[in-house]
């Protein structure tokens, strides 16, 4: 598993101060709250910063970084994801997972290995599982027509249909 995890995504800028406008990736703000540290990432570029404030704004969240003091600052990190150690995460109820925690995992049809799931892209309605099989990269939507069982203590995730990697 990750040590750390991609929270969210710095969206916008927010005000004359260096407000950020977060989106936040579970769709939940409450764990922005307990964090000090994050490590903004985007392509092959990393920074880090120490989190100065966190202020509610209508059911979302905005971040104030140190060293982030004005609008032209801030828009240098939008669209940049916003990542932390696993355990300033949130908090997973039972039977929840992480998508990234899927990456690696096996892709299982009626218990034989078909694929690897390289990782998991963002393709608006469902996400989608870029899968490695003999046959090269196919791409699995991430929904339960086609997804069932998933076990991330085992890394594996069960195919219902087999003939979405034809």
């Amino acid at each position: 598993m990750l040590s750390e995890i991609a929270i969210g995504r710095i969206r916008k800028t927010h005000g004359v101060k260096g407000y950020l406008k977060i989106l936040s990736f579970s769709g939940e703000f409450d764990h922005f709250y307990n964090i000090d540290q994050i490590t903004l990432k985007k392509d092959r570029k990393t920074r880090s910063f120490e989190v100065e404030k966190v202020v509610p704004l209508s059911g979302e969240v905005l971040l104030k970084l140190k060293g982030v003091d004005n609008p032209e600052d801030g828009r240098l990190f939008s669209g940049w994801d916003i990542w932390v150690p696993r355990e300033n995460a949130s908090k997973l109820e039972n039977g929840e997972f992480y998508l990234a925690d899927l990456a690696g995992s096996s892709l299982l049809l009626e218990g034989k290995a078909v694929g690897t799931i390289r990782t998991i892209l963002d393709a608006g309605a469902d996400d989608l599982l870029e899968v490695e099989t003999e046959e090269g990269n196919k791409l699995v939507p991430f929904n339960s027509v086609f997804i069932g069982r998933v076990d991330t203590d085992k890394k594996t995730v069960e195919l219902l249909e087999g003939w979405i990697l034809d």
